[in-house]
C-alpha cells in the first residue's frame, strides 16, 4: 500500500505535476499584482482628474474675476444657502426655537458642498476622501 503511494508520488512528481504546480501559484500571484496594479492605476487617474478638474476651476475663477456679473451670481447663488447655515447654526447654539426646515432633496446634500466649493476646500476633502477610501481598500485585503 505504502510502497504504491511511492510509486504514484515518483510517478507524478516525474511528469511534471509539481511544475505546474508551481506555475499555476505564480500565476495567480501574478494576477493579484496585476489587479492592485490596475486599482492603483485607477485611483491615480480619479486623483489627477479632481486635480485638473480643481485647476480648470481655478482658471475660470481667475478669468472671471473681474467681471461685476459673476460676483453678482455668485452672491445670489450663495446668499441662500449661507444664510440657511447660518440661520440653523444660531438656532441650534442659542437654542431661539426658529425651527428651521432642512432644505429639500437634493439640495439637503449640496448645501455643504455649495459652501465649500466657495471657500474652495470641496476640491481638497474630495480628493482627500479618495486618497483616504484607497487606503483604506488596500489595508482591508
Amino acid at each position: 500500500m505504502i510502497a504504491g503511494i511511492v510509486s504514484l508520488l515518483r510517478r507524478w512528481l516525474g511528469s511534471g505535476g509539481l511544475s505546474r504546480l508551481v506555475d499555476a501559484y505564480a500565476a495567480k500571484k501574478d494576477s493579484e499584482v496585476e489587479r492592485d496594479r490596475l486599482e492603483a492605476d485607477v485611483i491615480k487617474a480619479r486623483i489627477e482628474a479632481e486635480i485638473e478638474g480643481r485647476r480648470n476651476a481655478t482658471e475660470i475663477r481667475k478669468g472671471t474675476a473681474g467681471f461685476w456679473e459673476m460676483r453678482l451670481i455668485s452672491f445670489v447663488i450663495a446668499a441662500p444657502f449661507a444664510l440657511h447655515a447660518g440661520a440653523v447654526g444660531l438656532d441650534t447654539t442659542f437654542r431661539f426655537g426658529w425651527q428651521i426646515p432642512a432644505y429639500p432633496p437634493p439640495f439637503d446634500e449640496w448645501e455643504g458642498a455649495i459652501l465649500l466649493s466657495f471657500f474652495g476646500v470641496y476640491g481638497v476633502t474630495r480628493g482627500a476622501t479618495a486618497i483616504a477610501a484607497a487606503m483604506l481598500g488596500r489595508r482591508g485585503r
